[in-house]
């Protein structure tokens, strides 16, 4: 398997300000949204979508963060992460894990609804959170896509 330092030259990952690595490879430019013709929560004028690489070593974190946009989660290689969404209503936590795996309730494809804070973290089946000896970032690693629309704007 290659390593992550491999895929994050090969793919130009940068340091995320949320945490993890990312490039943006891809923003549709051919439709560009209004502010004025979106919901008030956009504050600026955006292009229809964006999608990323985002890559989460082990030893790493992502940010608690939230968008205005919905956010597609697309699995592409390594561990598979857990998208960790909490519920400012009722203060519940829901855990979905983004994988291969579909028979053991992984989703190769899941979004995350606007305005909703998440982060990603690597969590064990039951829900506890993985703690273990440090291992090797190079070779413990998740690589996904994310797909915004409207497009994600830092």
């Amino acid at each position: 398997m290659a390593s992550a330092s491999e895929i994050a030259a090969k793919l130009k990952l940068v340091p995320n300000p949320e945490g993890g690595l990312f490039s943006e490879p891809f923003r549709d430019t051919s439709i560009f949204l209004s502010k004025s013709h979106l919901h008030p929560q956009y504050k600026v004028d955006r292009e229809v979508s964006t999608c990323i690489y985002f890559m989460l070593q082990s030893r790493t974190v992502s940010r608690l963060h939230r968008t205005p946009c919905a956010e597609t989660w697309h699995f592409y290689k390594g561990e598979p992460p857990t998208i960790v969404e909490l519920d400012e209503k009722d203060g519940k936590v829901k855990l979905t894990c983004v994988g291969p795996d579909i028979v053991d309730d992984q989703r190769v494809q899941y979004t995350v609804p606007p305005y909703v804070w998440f982060h990603q973290r690597h969590i064990s089946g039951d829900g506890g959170v993985t703690r273990a000896e440090p291992r090797d970032p190079e070779a413990h690693y998740s690589l996904v896509r994310c797909t915004c629309a409207p497009a994600f704007q830092f």
